[in-house]
């Protein structure tokens, strides 16, 4: 795209004169998550940042009635670094409230000084309709993370030397694309052997995201990816697969994959999968069923929206972390979370989404209570087991808490 060229060019520019300028104070700057894309399944990306920082957008793309894709580069010029299937909390104020929700990347991780995130509305949701009525090139968005838990879809090495051509089964559904295209255009292009068949499901074509940039996708790697569309309600004169995209469905697709492929067997595939919970477990239960490994299976799960927290009410609050034989011991100030106490404590403390809703940063409370809004990822059983999410968890009283090893 000339935008994106053009984007990083003055990118580039941008970070070389403020890199000199630092340079000539004798200062360093640095931003946890920023520094080269991760290319590789054995390099380990940054945990990402507490402190929010700022993403100029650039442009808004019009990807269906109901969906947008927002393109901003970082306002400090520091370049964004991130596996494919991660995503950006974006921390948005609407009417004095300020909310936080998270949405993937959907663009390549080669594209470091750019990054796309796509919105899709959300029936009541308050920020992805705000979104996508508001938001305009010249908007600056405060942002957490690159975050995410799903295993990176890379190589562990570089291709060559006689290393043998992969063959990944992306399927999704609806706006469970923005991962799973992030995961596409990424491994299309570091990886020349690798082989990419992509299902994707669709009430209409006029829900379909990103529909001109996967056909622009699969026409530069055509010998390389599959892209199949299914349609609920498709229009007239249609000739692909019609219906929803549910497990009898997709058994027919993998079984047309397996047959008209050299894919010797279905452990041979590595799968990914986003969308609706009906689909993701239909595809696990379908794959698992024909002896697919269950580590080569992967599903991204959309992190739900925690209601906000009125922090004024609590108080400062003492706090003990303990992990593997270490205790690190302080003061919890009003407000604060166990995640920002722990860290501030120089805790080892793990996280990835900071909303609640994938689960790293769990923690057991061992002394004490704390509060937690709801909904979250914690189970019944977990929460009898007085696990805690340390990353909206407040502390209501002296609290000693254990890290998991």
């Amino acid at each position: 795209m000339p935008l994106l060229r053009t984007l990083r060019t003055l990118n580039t520019l941008r970070r070389d004169v403020a890199q000199l300028a630092l340079q000539t104070v004798g200062l360093k700057k640095a931003r946890v998550g920023a520094g080269k894309p991760v290319l590789y399944a054995k390099a380990v990306p940054a945990q990402s940042a507490v402190s929010p920082f700022a993403l100029h957008v650039v442009d808004v793309v019009r990807e269906t009635a109901d969906a947008i894709s927002i393109v901003a580069i970082p306002a400090d010029g520091q370049p964004i670094r991130f596996q494919p299937g991660m995503f950006l909390t974006l921390i948005i104020t609407i009417d004095l409230q300020e909310y936080r929700r998270a949405y993937s990347i959907s663009s390549s991780a080669q594209e470091d000084s750019v990054v796309v995130i796509t919105v899709k509305r959300v029936p009541d949701g308050k920020v992805s309709n705000w979104l996508n009525d508001h938001i305009s090139p010249g908007s600056t968005l405060r942002v957490l993370g690159p975050s995410g838990s799903l295993p990176s879809p890379l190589a562990p090495l570089p291709q060559g030397e006689g290393k043998e051509a992969r063959t990944l089964l992306l399927v999704a559904g609806g706006s469970g694309i923005t991962p799973l295209m992030s995961i596409a255009r990424t491994v299309l292009a570091v990886e020349p052997q690798t082989r990419i068949h992509l299902l994707y499901g669709n009430r209409s074509m006029g829900d379909i995201i990103f529909h001109a940039a996967l056909r622009d996708l699969k026409k530069r790697y055509v010998k390389r990816m599959a892209l199949t569309h299914v349609l609920e309600q498709p229009p007239k004169g249609w000739k692909g697969w019609v219906g929803r995209l549910d497990r009898a469905m997709f058994a027919s697709l993998l079984d047309a994959i397996l047959v008209n492929t050299a894919i010797a067997a279905i452990a041979d595939l590595e799968v990914y999968t986003c969308g609706p919970a009906p689909l993701m477990q239909g595809v696990w239960e379908e794959v698992l069923a024909r002896g697919l490994p269950a580590g080569r299976f992967h599903q991204e799960n959309f992190t739900p929206a925690v209601a906000a927290t009125d922090s004024s009410r609590f108080a400062t609050q003492t706090l003990a972390i303990q992990s593997q034989g270490k205790t690190w011991s302080g003061l919890v100030p009003a407000g604060q979370t166990l995640l920002e106490a722990g860290l501030s404590l120089g805790a080892p403390m793990l996280f990835s989404c900071t909303l609640g809703g994938c689960g790293s940063c769990r923690v057991q409370v061992t002394d004490g209570e704390v509060e937690m809004p709801e909904p979250n990822c914690l189970s019944s059983e977990e929460k009898a087991q007085r696990y805690a999410l340390a990353c909206i968890a407040r502390p209501c009283s002296p609290v000693r808490i254990d890290i998991p090893h």
